[in-house]
């Protein structure tokens, strides 16, 4: 049982050091071959974290957005450092870092941006990997 309560807060550690995707919103329309900002917002932690990088892809999806089997191989927008700064003119988004990111040329319809997040977490340094995404749309 007491196994149980090491696993549990162990989890509860790691999904509490979570990356979100802030910018694009769910459902947004972003411009084929354009530029567009993605906003990333890293979780406050009281834990030891050393960043090590952020992986940004972008998936057509067209009408089978539910269904991630049959989405293919994704494009690679960005593969590099993510730094989250506080900004203390705007306290209300936390750790946050903004990524000028260029679209590719992607057929209109539904597209999935995915990021992947590796970091290093606690005293001793855990490597821990966080992957999130967002449902778009291209226009």
């Amino acid at each position: 049982m007491k196994s149980f309560f090491v696993i549990a807060a162990l989890a509860a550690c790691a999904l509490a050091q979570r990356l979100h995707i802030v910018e694009p919103a769910a459902g947004a329309t972003v411009q084929s071959g354009q530029q567009f900002t993605l906003e990333l917002r890293q979780d406050q932690t009281t834990s030891s974290l050393q960043q090590t990088s952020v992986l940004v892809a972008v998936n057509s999806c067209y009408d089978s957005c539910s269904d991630p089997t049959s989405w293919g191989p994704a494009t690679v927008l960005y593969n590099g450092a993510f730094n989250p700064q506080y900004n203390s003119s705007a306290p209300q988004k936390g750790l946050y870092q903004d990524l000028q990111i260029q679209l590719p040329e992607l057929q209109a319809g539904g597209a999935v941006i995915q990021v992947a997040h590796q970091f290093k977490l606690g005293a001793v340094l855990t490597p821990v990997f966080d992957y999130t995404m967002q449902l778009v749309n291209v226009d």
